[in-house]
């Protein structure tokens, strides 16, 4: 799917270009940029996102390993994590690598700000952090932890971000997606391109460009985990269905 295609097949939806019309040069440079800026929007939405990544090191293969007696590293573009700043990040790791052939990693606590401020003390050290708190700042994040890596152990973060939908370059790059996204950005650019060439949208139109959506947002909707509270198990291995607000047979028999 290129730029062109896109923006031209969105244009014949609401009616601004006839089958076989093609838009003027500025008017395909105003499309492209509100296409990317739809794109940018889907980016910051986890329904239209499609994969989170597990990022262990930059772009040169440096991986993320943490100084001892640092306690803060900036996150994103030319900081001291040298990557792409994710618009979300669901969750940070800590690696271990006293095993370099069998590295342990351990879930870290992703603390808010308050419950960082809460911590009276912030500069004990540990040979393993347990928890980290992301400032969420732009254009660099910053994480600190907490324990303050002591040197005891080498030590790297995995972190686990929303991977950005890629925006169009240009009006030719031929960008892939997976099923179901071409018709729901077409669709959904009808929709935002039509206060910008003065015409209103088709109801029909409309309506296929919030259901093309829905459908790679319910693919894209995460799976929970839910897990029961071991004060509602009984001793028989009988498990609370929060469902039919009865007991039942556990999994395990």
């Amino acid at each position: 799917m290129t730029g062109n295609d896109v923006i031209n097949s969105a244009l014949r939806l609401i009616n601004v270009l006839a089958s076989g019309e093609v838009p003027t040069a500025a008017e395909s440079q105003d499309a492209l940029a509100t296409l990317n800026l739809m794109m940018e929007e889907w980016s910051a939405d986890r329904l239209t996102v499609f994969t989170v990544q597990r990022v262990v090191q930059d772009a040169l293969g440096n991986f993320f390993n943490l100084v001892p007696g640092q306690k803060a590293y900036t996150y994103g573009p030319g900081g001291f994590f040298n990557v792409p700043r994710p618009a979300y990040i669901d969750r940070i790791g800590i690696i271990s690598k006293a095993n370099p052939i069998q590295p342990l990693e351990l879930p870290l606590e992703y603390l808010t700000t308050d419950q960082y401020a809460a911590i009276p003390v912030k500069d004990i050290t540990s040979s393993l952090p347990l928890k980290v708190w992301d400032d969420l700042g732009f254009p660099l994040r910053t994480f600190t932890f907490w324990c303050v890596p002591d040197g005891g152990l080498p030590v790297s973060i995995a972190v686990y971000s929303w991977t950005a939908l890629m925006s169009f370059p240009d009006l030719a790059t031929d960008l892939e997606f997976p099923p179901g996204y071409f018709k729901a950005i077409r669709y959904n650019l009808a929709v935002d391109l039509a206060p910008e060439f003065g015409t209103q949208v088709p109801p029909e139109v409309a309506a296929v460009a919030t259901s093309s959506k829905a459908k790679i947002e319910a693919i894209n909707a995460p799976n929970l985990d839910l897990r029961c509270d071991p004060a509602l198990v009984s001793p028989r291995q009988q498990v609370y269905n929060w469902i039919t607000d009865g007991y039942g047979r556990s999994f395990r028999g």
